[in-house]
């Protein structure tokens, strides 16, 4: 039981120094003022797997079942839950075919302004 306590303060404390560290350093840039859309976790990509172009969502932040899936890892075992998540962070979705992290972000092609 104290090993698993171990690793919380360890592990939580390395992520809240580094977060501190990083926020307190002089070369972060400042936040973004005027922002008046809020981030969906939706983007325009496109699967590899089965060709569909579109918006996806990322598969932690947006669907459940991984959600359980990393509180399950948790609860059985800290280590499992991280290697999850870890291995599952930031990956997106396709709603054509359901793949998970089989796909690329579609360039923007448009004109630049300025």
């Amino acid at each position: 039981m104290e090993i698993v306590i171990m690793l919380f303060v360890l592990v939580g404390g390395s992520i809240a120094f580094s977060a501190w560290m990083k926020n307190k350093s002089s070369n972060s840039l400042p936040p973004v003022a005027g922002h008046e859309e809020k981030d969906s976790g939706s983007h325009i990509r496109k699967c590899l797997a089965c060709g569909h172009e579109g918006e996806m969502k990322t598969w932690l932040a947006n669907y459940t079942a991984p959600k359980c899936i990393v509180i399950a890892g948790f609860l059985l075992g800290y280590v499992p839950g991280l290697i999850f998540l870890a291995f599952y962070w930031g990956k997106y979705k396709c709603p054509g075919c359901g793949a998970v992290g089989k796909n690329q972000q579609i360039e923007n092609t448009g004109p630049v302004a300025g």
